[in-house]
């Protein structure tokens, strides 16, 4: 077809585009943009960092503190972070317009204190996550052994099941003289 026909063809038909940017783009209720991370709901599991195929996000351990890096620049709009976050502190939105021209823009944080050993005062991990799974675990034991550092609660295990063997193994040897008595 000439260019001639093309023209007319448009001409009668009217225009068949939007004029983006002057006009908002057409958006369907599925479409996938940004995501975004609620400070106040995410507890820092990392379930996130986990599932994001193109690793774009990542919790990191910086000098006193725990970091939830979203990297816009390398996200692929999936979502499934949205889907696997057990807080649903993740939304997707339909924001799509991303450019900047500046590459600190294309980063986002979210900043968590981290929860210190009760035997050692290393952090650890996220407060908030350990105090998540003290509330959701609802176990004085728990409290104490979520409140240590994972090296210091092997320790810690270590010693409960050497002494609970000392214990049982001078059980063993009271209930044989008893026996060796009765004899």
């Amino acid at each position: 077809m000439s260019f001639l026909k093309v023209l007319a063809v448009a001409a009668k038909r009217g225009r068949a585009t939007i004029r983006y940017p002057l006009e908002p783009p057409l958006v369907t209720p599925f479409f996938r943009g940004k995501i975004s991370v609620d400070p106040s709901k995410c507890i820092g599991c990392g379930a996130c960092a986990r599932i994001c195929p193109p690793r774009a996000i990542e919790l990191v351990r910086e000098d006193n503190r725990f970091v939830l890096r979203y990297f816009i620049g390398r996200c692929i709009f999936c979502g499934m972070c949205a889907d696997t976050c057990p807080q649903q502190a993740i939304e997707v939105s339909h924001e799509f317009e991303l450019a900047t021209p500046r590459l600190e823009d294309l980063y986002e944080e979210v900043i968590h204190r981290p929860a210190t050993c009760s035997v050692c005062g290393e952090p650890y991990l996220p407060r908030k996550l350990v105090e998540k799974a003290i509330e959701s675990s609802g176990m004085e034991v728990a409290r104490e052994r979520l409140e240590m550092c994972p090296q210091c609660r092997r320790i810690s295990t270590a010693q409960v099941i050497a002494s609970s063997r000392l214990r049982f193994g001078s059980d063993l040897l009271e209930a044989g003289e008893v026996e060796e008595r009765r004899s």
